[in-house]
Parts: C-alpha cells; sequence; structure tokens
C-alpha cells in the first residue's frame, strides 16, 4: 500500500490536480480583483510568519465556517507543515483550473521545495473557505522533480556504468550541499550502487556511512501495518473492531467508534500528535508508542470515524496502542521480535536521541526560513511511535524487501512504495519487480524521496 508521501501530512492535506488540459488553465495573467490579490499576499506573508501571525490572519480571513472545522492546534499544525514542507515561500504563479468556482492555486516555491497552496474563496468577503496543501504529485502521479538534474541511469546499463554513474551524480549533490544520507539501488536484491555521502554529526565532522542508522518517518506505519495483518491472520482483530472494543475509555468517546479498518487507512479522525502542545510539552516525555497514545487521547478528534480521507498518524499511534494490547507486550517489543527480528533486520529499531549511539544520524533542518542547518532534536519526542521516526539503514531496508519478496513476512505487500519526512529526515523506499531503491537523509523532505522515486521510474521501464 503506498501512502501519501511527506507523509506527514498533518492536516488537510488532499491532492490538487495539476496535470490538466491547458484549455481547462485559466493563467492569472493581469492579476486576481485587488481583495483577492491582498488576500493572496496576506496569506503569504502570515505564512512566512510565526504561529500566532498565522493564527491571527486565520481569525480575520478564514470563512467563520472553516474556523470551525479546525482547533488552533491544528491551525498551528498547518502552518508547520507550509513551513516544514516549502521553508520561507514566494508566489511563482497564480492558476485558477476548472472555472470561477475552482479554488485559486497558489504555485509556490521555497528553499525546501515547490507545491501548491490551494485557496478556497469566498468572494464576496475575500476569505478563504478552506485551504489545501500539496508538496509534490498531482492526483495519481508523481512528486515533482524540476528541481534536480535528470539521473543518469537507465536499465541497459551494465551494473559498473550505474555505480559510476551514480556516483558523480550524487557527489555533485552532496558537494552542493543539497543531499546527505546514504542511497542504494539494487537488482534481484544484490546492490549495484551504494554510498554514503554528508555528515551524521556536523558538529563533531562525523561522516555518514552504509551503516548509519537514519529516522525513516512515515515508513515505520509499513511495519504498523503488517503487525495488524499479523494478528488479524491469528484470529486476534478484525477490520471492523473498534478503538472503543479494546479502550473503552478512551477519553474521545468519539474516536471510540473508530474500526481497524478506518485507522489503517486514514479514516478515523483521531488527533494528530503535532501541534502547539506538542511543541511545548518536553521530548522526553515521548519516549514509547503508549506515551504518544495517551498525548493523542487528551485531544479533541479531527473528525468524526468515516467522515472523510484526512493523513493520521494518530490513527496510527491508536493501531500500535491496539498491537500492545493484543499482543500483550509493548508495541516496541512486538516489532522487534515479530517483524525486524524474523527478517534479520539487526539495526532497525527505536532508539533514544537523548542517548545518542554514535551511527545514528542527526537530523538537520533548513526549516526557519534563512537558509541555515540546524538540528531537528527539539522538534521531535525522544523516540518514535507506531506512526513513524524509528532508524533503520539501508541494508536493514533491503533485507526487509528481501525477506518479503521470499515470503518470511507473510501479511506484507511485496508492492512496496513507501516514503516518509519530516524536519531534518526524509527516507524511500521503492521496490519495483526486480529493481529496489532506497534513500535515506537527515535533510529536510522533499530531496531524498523525490531522488528515490526519479532513479526508480529511470530503471523500471
Amino acid at each position: 500500500m503506498r501512502f501519501p508521501s511527506p507523509k506527514a501530512l498533518f492536516v488537510a492535506v488532499l491532492s490538487v490536480a495539476l496535470a490538466v488540459p491547458a484549455a481547462a488553465q485559466e493563467v492569472v495573467r493581469t492579476g486576481p480583483p485587488p481583495a483577492i490579490r491582498a488576500l493572496v499576499d496576506g496569506t503569504v506573508t502570515a505564512a512566512n510568519g510565526n504561529a500566532e501571525a498565522w493564527e491571527a490572519f486565520a481569525q480575520s480571513k478564514f470563512t467563520p465556517a472553516f474556523l470551525k472545522t479546525q482547533t488552533r492546534e491544528q491551525r498551528a499544525a498547518m502552518h508547520a507543515q507550509i513551513a516544514e514542507r516549502f521553508g520561507t515561500i514566494a508566489i511563482e504563479r497564480v492558476i485558477r483550473e476548472g472555472g470561477p468556482d475552482a479554488p485559486l492555486q497558489l504555485h509556490v516555491k521555497g528553499a525546501m521545495g515547490t507545491g501548491v497552496i490551494a485557496l478556497h474563496l469566498d468572494e464576496p468577503t475575500a476569505t478563504i473557505a478552506n485551504l489545501v496543501i500539496a508538496s509534490g504529485p498531482p492526483a495519481g502521479g508523481r512528486p515533482e522533480t524540476n528541481a534536480l538534474p535528470p539521473v543518469p541511469v537507465d536499465p541497459t546499463l551494465t551494473p559498473d556504468e550505474i555505480d559510476r554513474r551514480l556516483r558523480a551524480y550524487f557527489s555533485k549533490l552532496a558537494a552542493d550541499d543539497v543531499f546527505s544520507g546514504v542511497a542504494l539501488v539494487a537488482r534481484n536484491g544484490v546492490p549495484v550502487f551504494m554510498q554514503a555521502y554528508g555528515m551524521s554529526d556536523r558538529e563533531k565532522k562525523v561522516s555518514n556511512t552504509i551503516r548509519t542508522r537514519f529516522n525513516i518517518g512515515s515508513i515505520n506505519k509499513m511495519f504498523t501495518q503488517l503487525a495488524v495483518r499479523q494478528l488479524t491472520a491469528e484470529g486476534k482483530l478484525a477490520a471492523t473492531d473498534t478503538l472503543g472494543k479494546f479502550f473503552p475509555d478512551y477519553p474521545q468517546a468519539a474516536s471510540r467508534n473508530a474500526t481497524i479498518d478506518q485507522l489503517l487507512n486514514h479514516r478515523g479522525g483521531v488527533a494528530d500528535f503535532f501541534g502547539s502542545q506538542f511543541n511545548s510539552a518536553p521530548k522526553d516525555s515521548f519516549a514509547t508508542n503508549a506515551d504518544y497514545f495517551s498525548f493523542v487521547g487528551s485531544l479533541p478528534p479531527t473528525f468524526a470515524p468515516g467522515e472523510r480521507n484526512q493523513y493520521c498518524n494518530g490513527c496510527y499511534i491508536a493501531l500500535g496502542a491496539i498491537v500492545e494490547k493484543v499482543s500483550g507486550m509493548p508495541y516496541e517489543k512486538y516489532v522487534a521480535e515479530r517483524i525486524f527480528g524474523r527478517a534479520e533486520m539487526t539495526s532497525t529499531g527505536y532508539p533514544r536521541t537523548d542517548r545518542r549511539e554514535a551511527d545514528m544520524a542527526i537530523g538537520y533542518t533548513r526549516r526557519g526560513g534563512d537558509g541555515t542547518l540546524r538540528s531537528n532534536e527539539a522538534m521531535h519526542g525522544v523516540t518514535g511511535s507506531a506512526a513513524g521516526g524509528g532508524y533503520s539503514t539501508v541494508l536493514d531496508l533491503l533485507t526487509y524487501v528481501k525477506a518479503v519478496k521470499a515470503g518470511r513476512l507473510p501479511g506484507a505487500s511485496p508492492d512496496i512504495g513507501i516514503a516518509g519526512g519530516a524536519p531534518g529526515t526524509n527516507a524511500v523506499v521503492e521496490s519495483r519487480g526486480e529493481w529496489t531503491v532506497i534513500v535515506l537523509t537527515n535533510f529536510d523532505p522533499p530531496t531524498g524521496e523525490r531522488l528515490g522515486v526519479m532513479l526508480a521510474d529511470a530503471l523500471d521501464r
């Protein structure tokens, strides 16, 4: 199952169809009316400000109905996502697709990527009735890759030539400080290119190696999915089981009705953990999935179960809690024994970043708008959760792919295409036919993910 990338899309993230016929596009050449132009300018200014400025803008320029659909924390998460995905933004162009009632699409560019912020307008009052963020693929498509040079490989090349060309390609990206991490390309499970670039610890000048462990973000959701499938196959879970069946006292009564199926498919509406409360909380209070579960249980749900589809970290944290309840062991121990152990993944797990080991890469983010790389350690808990944030290596992830293809992990999908991203981390695994591409970085998204998809697209022809 392929999840939306980033893959840390925390709030109101829906696909925006960018690839439409030219006849259906209205490029705003002379500009929208003055009130709408001011609204666009205000959106950019607020996005480039702090969370308080964004909230003030929302109170002034979101419609009352739109305001009621979100909490203050959810609006703060929306602002955080814009910063995480793009950095400081500037408008490249404004397009309206599909007629006067269609959203106004702000094509934006920042230090960390390009994308679209779509404004659904209440034109008479010049206010925003909905705001949607898309930082990469059009509906059913691939992430934008125009910011990176084409990868110089194809499936007709010999392994030696693939290795030679990709070494030169990634060396240039690393020299330009665009890429830091490890990239691997394997054919039928055998690496034909594997190389590390950049620093795992810039202060101590420690270089990344092929055995460096990286935060893999939402790729951990793949393991949570498999855990649920294992327990379902054993008759301990059913798709129609609800969160309330296992946690009848879950603090948010509406979320007790969320089914396993809804949680798996991002339709459960469980609150995300990102937001102002998480930002201000001591990060050592997030050391297990159980800690995250307790935290999201204290927050109001994003929506009623089944109401809509919206990327949901809280849903996977809840699934991790259910795995723990049903199996009788901590979530982290379950996946270590039943998944990592069976796949012979010896360097994958949930190490604490406040007790960082020498082979763990520090994440570096340019979030902040000035382009300066800084550690991301204050932005996440000291360990990850069932929704993401565990650590792994390219070799362990290749071992997982091989275990799946060999049938050693029943319930795992052999069609693997998943990515994870957050400030200072971006990871992707693409396994298509005989080719497997794995890219792990300790820089911001979406560069790592784009590189992985570009490589897979170039080789899987």
